[in-house]
C-alpha cells in the first residue's frame, strides 16, 4: 500500500512541477492546478488508508465518480419528485395559471437529481426531461458544443421511471448559418443526426428557419433553398480563419507583429484573391463528409505544414500548398 501511496504522490509532484515549475508542493500557499493534484492525492490516500484494493478499489471509484458528476447511485423512481424522506421535496417550478397557459397540470424538478424534471399535462399524460443527457455539436466546428433542451430527444428516447442515466450523452449534430442578414448571427438551423452514449448513429432531419421573430419547422428542401442563400458562406469564413491563424501561428508576439504589418501592407487586389482561392479550395469543407477535419487542430496543421495529419486527403495538401505560399510572400 505503501509503494503504492509513494507512487501517486511522485507523480502528483512531477504533473505539478511542470504545471508551475515554480510552485513548492509541500506549501499552503493555493495554485489552481497544482491544488487539483493535492486534492486528487488526498482522496486517493484516503482510499488506500480505507484498505481498498482491487475490485473494491473500482467499485468504490465508481461510486465517488457518480457523486462527482452528481449522478444517483440508485435509479431514480417517480416516488422520487415527491418523498421527504427522498431528500428535499421537490416544488412547482411555476405558478398555476402560468401552468395551464403550457397545457401543464404540474412541472416538478427531482430533489435527487437537478437535472431531471417531471411534467404533467392538464389531460394526465406524465413525461419526464433530463436537460443533462444531450449536448449540441457545431457539425461545421466540432470543437464548438452546446446545450439546449429539445423535445425531439425526449420524442425519440422518452425516459422512463425507474431512471438510471446512461454512461455518456447524446451528441446531436446541427448546423446553423444564417440567410437573411438581418437576423442577428443566425436563423435557420437544421438537426441532423446524433450519436446515442452506445455510439449508435440515428439521423434525424429536424429543419427549422426563423419567421416573423419565431423559429419554425421547414422541409429539407426549404432548407437547403435556404442553404444557398446563405449570407456567412462557410467556405468563406474557413478561407478567413485560415489565413488569420497563419499570421497568427508563432510563438513570438513580435514574429506575429511582423507578420500582420506585411499582411496589412498586401495590396488590396492580392488579400482579394487570397480569399477568393482559397475560399474555392475550401468547399471542400461543404461537404457533411468533410466537417470532421474543420477544427483548430487541423487548421494549425495545415498552416504549420505538418503533412502527417493531411497527407492522405489531396484537398487539404492543396490548401496547405496555397498558404505555405502566402506564408512565404510576407
Amino acid at each position: 500500500m505503501n509503494n503504492l501511496m509513494n507512487w501517486a504522490e511522485r507523480e502528483c509532484r512531477l504533473a505539478c512541477k511542470k504545471e508551475n515549475p515554480d510552485y513548492d508542493f509541500d506549501s499552503n500557499v493555493f495554485d489552481y492546478g497544482c491544488s487539483c493534484y493535492k486534492s486528487a492525492l488526498k482522496a486517493y490516500n484516503s482510499l488506500m488508508e480505507d484498505g481498498h484494493s482491487g475490485s473494491s478499489f473500482g467499485f468504490t471509484k465508481n461510486i465517488l465518480i457518480k457523486l462527482m458528476d452528481r449522478q444517483p447511485l440508485t435509479p431514480i423512481t417517480d416516488d422520487d419528485f415527491f418523498s421527504v424522506e427522498r431528500g428535499t421535496e421537490a416544488y412547482p417550478l411555476e405558478s398555476d395559471e402560468y401552468l395551464k397557459e403550457r397545457g401543464l397540470k404540474s412541472h416538478y424538478q427531482c430533489p435527487r437529481m437537478s437535472s431531471l424534471f417531471r411534467e404533467e399535462t392538464l389531460d394526465g399524460k406524465i413525461s419526464y426531461h433530463d436537460i443533462d443527457r444531450a449536448y449540441f455539436v457545431n457539425i461545421e466546428d466540432p470543437s464548438d458544443t452546446y446545450t439546449s433542451w429539445d423535445r425531439f430527444l425526449d420524442d425519440m428516447f422518452p425516459i422512463t421511471m425507474p431512471y438510471v442515466p446512461e454512461r455518456g450523452k447524446y451528441k446531436i449534430y446541427a448546423q446553423t448559418f444564417l440567410a437573411d442578414k438581418n437576423n442577428g448571427d443566425f436563423d435557420t438551423k437544421g438537426i441532423l443526426y446524433l450519436i446515442t452514449p452506445s455510439g449508435e448513429k440515428v439521423d434525424i432531419g429536424i429543419y427549422l428557419t426563423e419567421k416573423d421573430g419565431k423559429m419554425v419547422n421547414i422541409t429539407k428542401d426549404e432548407y437547403e433553398q435556404l442553404l444557398l442563400k446563405r449570407v456567412d458562406k462557410l467556405n468563406a469564413k474557413i478561407a478567413n480563419e485560415l489565413i488569420w491563424t497563419l499570421i497568427s501561428n508563432s510563438t513570438s508576439d513580435k514574429e506575429i507583429s511582423r507578420r500582420e504589418k506585411l499582411y496589412d501592407a498586401r495590396s488590396k487586389e492580392l488579400k482579394e484573391r487570397d480569399i477568393k482561392e482559397l475560399s474555392k479550395l475550401c468547399e471542400f469543407f461543404c461537404n457533411p463528409d468533410n466537417y470532421k477535419y474543420n477544427n483548430f487542430g487541423m487548421h494549425q496543421s495545415l498552416c504549420k505544414g505538418e503533412k502527417e495529419k493531411y497527407e492522405n486527403v489531396p484537398e487539404l495538401v492543396e490548401i496547405a500548398e496555397y498558404l505555405d505560399g502566402i506564408l512565404k510572400s510576407l
